[in-house]
């Protein structure tokens, strides 16, 4: 009898056992794992597309007719100025640089441009006198705002022949840390 008692006992623990077991609850393990990198050159197109001219006038030119002042939207900027007659005739424009990126850009003037040639060129320095002027004077543009380069022609020698010239300059706009 005893060893019944003890069979019995056996059987109701191991019955017990395999229906807590039955019971019990379930378990699963989740994970999230993820990767994130910077695509610099994604990061540079978007920044090439972000800081343009994004406007260009003529701001005075007495004795001058201009055919064009180009560049609104794009990296390149053109005027074209003709008719400067005598002496002292000038011709002013004014390119405004928009910064429509996400971070403060440095507008820097390199010594030479990306063809090698020596930057801030003036292919008739005898006759015509360029010079720029910023309306900041760091050249640091913040995030969402402007500067203008306004560009003064001017002729430095008495007109005694027809002669033109072609003038060029290339700036760099580099991210700002801060």
């Amino acid at each position: 009898m005893k060893n019944r008692k003890r069979i019995i006992v056996a059987f109701l623990l191991v019955v017990a056992l395999v229906l807590g077991v039955g019971y019990a609850a379930l378990t699963d393990t989740l994970t999230i794992i993820g990767n994130a990198t910077i695509d610099m050159n994604q990061a540079a197109n978007n920044f090439d597309e972000n800081v343009y001219f994004s406007a260009a006038e003529v701001v005075s030119s007495p004795n001058t007719s201009v055919d064009s002042v180009g560049g609104v939207g794009t990296d390149d900027a053109t005027f074209t100025a003709h008719s400067l007659a005598t002496l002292g005739d000038t011709a002013v424009f004014k390119f405004t640089i928009l910064n429509d990126s996400n971070v403060s850009v440095q507008i820097s003037i390199p010594d030479t441009k990306l063809s090698g040639v020596a930057n801030n060129s003036n292919t008739n320095p005898e006759k015509f006198s360029i010079t720029y002027h910023y309306s900041r004077d760091d050249k640091v543009i913040p995030s969402g705002e402007t500067m203008d380069v306004t560009v003064t022609v001017q002729v430095i020698a008495p007109v005694t022949e027809q002669t033109g010239a072609t003038f060029g300059i290339e700036y760099t706009a580099t991210t700002v840390d801060g």
